[in-house]
C-alpha cells in the first residue's frame, strides 16, 4: 500500500514538473513591447557576431525598442492635429472660428 502511494505521489509531481516548464500561452498574450523587446535581445549581437554583453547590450537595446515603438495617438498627434486645424481657420473669426475648430479637432 505505501508504495502505490509513493508511486502515485511520485508520478503526479513528475506530471506536474513537466506541465509546468512551457506555459501554454506564453506566445499569445505577449504584448508588442514584450515581443520588440525579446526581438532586440535576439538581435543584439557584435559586428563580429558574438553576443554583446554589459553596456554596449543595453545601448543596443534602448535604440532597438526605440525604433520598433509602435505609432499610438498621443500628446504629438493631438499637437500637430491642433497645429493644421489652426493653419486651416485662418480669416475666421468669432463664433464661426470656434464652430470651426470644435468640428475640425472633432475629427
Amino acid at each position: 500500500m505505501n508504495k502505490r502511494m509513493i508511486i502515485i505521489l511520485a508520478s503526479l509531481f513528475a506530471a506536474n514538473l513537466a506541465l509546468a516548464q512551457t506555459p501554454a500561452s506564453a506566445g499569445k498574450d505577449a504584448t508588442p513591447a514584450t515581443a520588440a523587446s525579446g526581438n532586440c535581445e535576439a538581435s543584439a549581437v557584435s559586428k563580429a557576431g558574438k553576443p554583446l554583453y554589459g553596456a554596449a547590450k543595453a545601448a543596443f537595446i534602448k535604440k532597438c525598442e526605440g525604433e520598433n515603438k509602435p505609432a499610438t495617438a498621443d500628446k504629438s498627434t493631438q499637437q500637430s492635429k491642433m497645429a493644421m486645424c489652426n493653419k486651416d481657420a485662418t480669416g475666421k473669426k468669432g463664433a464661426e472660428r470656434k464652430a470651426f475648430m470644435k468640428d475640425c479637432l472633432s475629427k
